[in-house]
This record gives C-alpha cells, structure tokens and sequence, in this order.
C-alpha cells in the first residue's frame, strides 16, 4: 500500500504546502531563473569546456567592503566574517555577470535610471568642481544679487474683529475698536480672542502672507504714516494694525553669507560641468525619435532638449 493511501491526511497536507510554496514570489523568480538558465545552456552550449572568467576581488575592494562592516557592526569583521562577506559579493558579481548576459537589465526602467545616476556621479567627481576664491564670490555675488538681497521686514501690532464672533458687522467693530486705540485704549484690552499672535516680530511680507494672507500683508507693506491704520481684511476678521518698526530691504554683507555664496558656486559649477559632459555624450549619437501619430504633425516645432509647454493635439488647439 503505498504512503498516500495509507495517511490521505499527510498527503493532503503536503500537496496544500507544495501549492502555496509555488505561489510564492521568491519560488517563481527562482523558476524563471532556472528556464533563462536553461535556455541560455541550449542556445550558448556548456561553457565547462572554455577557459573560465576571471573575477578579480582587489585589496581594495576587500578593504572596502571590510569598511563598511566596520560602519554597520562598530567593529572590524573576523577573518571568518570577512571571507563570508567576501564569497557574498563574489556571488553577487556572478549574478550580475549572468544577468547582464541574459538581458535581464534590458528595458529595466529602475536599472537604467541607476546607471544613469551613476555615470552622472562619477562625472562629477571626475570634474569635481575647485574651491571658488573669495574673489570669485564676489564676482557671483555681483552677477546674482538679486538672489542675496534680504527682503524690507516690519514688525507690528494688530486687533482682529473676528469673523466668527462678530459676523457682517466685523468691518464696523474694527473701526470702532481703531477710533479707541487712536484716543489711546490699551489694545491689550480690545479684540476678539483669537490664535493669530497680536505682537510680530520683523517679518518679511511672505512671512505675514503666510499667517494673514497675501492682500492683508500688501495693504501692511504698502502703508506709508504713524499711528493706528485700517481697517484690513484677513480671511479671519478685520484688523486695526500699529506698524512698531520697519527694517527697509538691504544688500546683505558678503561675509555674512559667504558660506551660502560657496555652496551657490560650487553647485552651479557642478551643474554647468554636468551639462556639458551630457552634451559631450550626446556628440556621440544621433537620435531618431519615431513620434506616435497624434504628435507626428508637432514634431517640426518640438525642441526635443527643453519641452517649454505641454504638448497637444491639432484637434485640441483648434487647427
């Protein structure tokens, strides 16, 4: 009597195991790689008989990778660890080889984008840009000033009629509340509770749009005179507002923001070295771009290097 007869409820088990085991992602890769292995031993033949690819782990890499176990562990590794970490990228090496023999890394989208990053990456640090001169800084600073002017500040009080407290009738309790702080009320003692702070400190007027809005910051910054002023509008209610101080905009000092000015530099270098190396590249190719019939009619007027607009249909735009 053979097993599955004599224990069906064994058997079943088994075969429930099997079925979730071949449903299993790791089980499937492992599937696929064994057919593209198959297929490339019937196709290429038994390459046991050719002389065997070299791989060569250099003192560098071994120390490399001694390195980073050192980083991960706090320690250095054993030999026992290191010759198991060693074997470890040596498999991954192999791996890699075969897939790239089979094709695997072909129309990958994630591979393709992490070898372009790569190749961008050792660009740079083969064009890795020198330390600017102070010089140079300043001549950067001269050409791109309007990036470094530090924007006018003011700081200022304000009372809210509240929107939510005082309805349709916020304008007009704001403007009685704007007679009593210019007769001299303390405007601690006026206003409607709210989260909104009632005392700023400088702030740029992208800073007051942030809390208040972008028309109740305007009205502020465009305020020219002493005193109590308003009433101005707020999503949240409307204000009475006392300007404390005002700090005009100001070319800033160049050792002040020396550091920034540097990283500026360094990065705009990098990115202009980038580019070039990128159409250094492109001298190499020549591009043919097959355009799928809804655009073929746009193609004359497209700039394949810099897409300005998105692109649409003759239908669409009315031709």
């Amino acid at each position: 009597m053979s097993a599955e007869k004599r224990h069906p409820s064994l058997a079943r088990r088994m075969r429930s195991h099997f079925a979730r085991a071949l449903r299993e992602p790791l089980v499937q890769f492992l599937a696929i790689a064994l057919v593209l292995f198959g297929a490339n031993h019937f196709i290429n033949g038994s390459e046991s008989s050719g002389p065997a690819e070299l791989i060569t782990i250099s003192k560098g890499r071994v120390s490399q990778i001694a390195d980073s176990y050192r980083l991960l562990a706090g320690r250095p590794p054993s030999l026992t660890e290191l010759q198991a970490l060693v074997t470890d990228f040596t498999d991954e090496e192999i791996a890699y080889r075969e897939a790239v023999a089979l094709g695997l890394d072909a129309e990958d989208t994630i591979v393709r984008r992490r070898m372009r990053q790569k190749l961008e990456f050792l660009a740079e640090d083969a064009q890795a840009s020198e330390e600017p001169s102070d010089t140079e800084l300043a001549t950067w600073l001269r050409e791109h000033a309007p990036w470094y002017r530090l924007p006018a500040r003011i700081s200022f009080r304000q009372v809210m009629a509240s929107s939510d407290t005082q309805g349709t009738q916020a304008r007009r309790a704001a403007l009685a509340m704007l007679d009593r702080l210019r007769a001299g009320a303390d405007p601690t003692q006026l206003g409607d509770p709210s989260m909104l702070p009632s005392m700023l400190p400088a702030m740029t007027q992208d800073g007051v749009a942030a809390l208040f809005g972008n028309e109740f910051a305007a009205a502020v910054f465009a305020h020219i005179g002493e005193g109590w002023f308003g009433p101005i509008a707020s999503p949240l209610g409307t204000h009475a507002v006392l300007i404390e101080a005002r700090e005009p905009a100001r070319e800033p000092a160049f050792v002040d923001i020396r550091s920034k000015l540097r990283s500026d530099w360094i990065e705009a270098q990098r990115r202009a070295k980038l580019e070039a190396f990128q159409a250094r590249l492109r001298e190499h190719y020549r591009v043919v771009v097959e355009w799928p019939d809804l655009y073929a009619r746009q193609s004359d007027s497209i700039n394949l290097a810099r897409l300005e607009r998105p692109l649409v249909s003759n239908e669409s735009s009315g031709e």
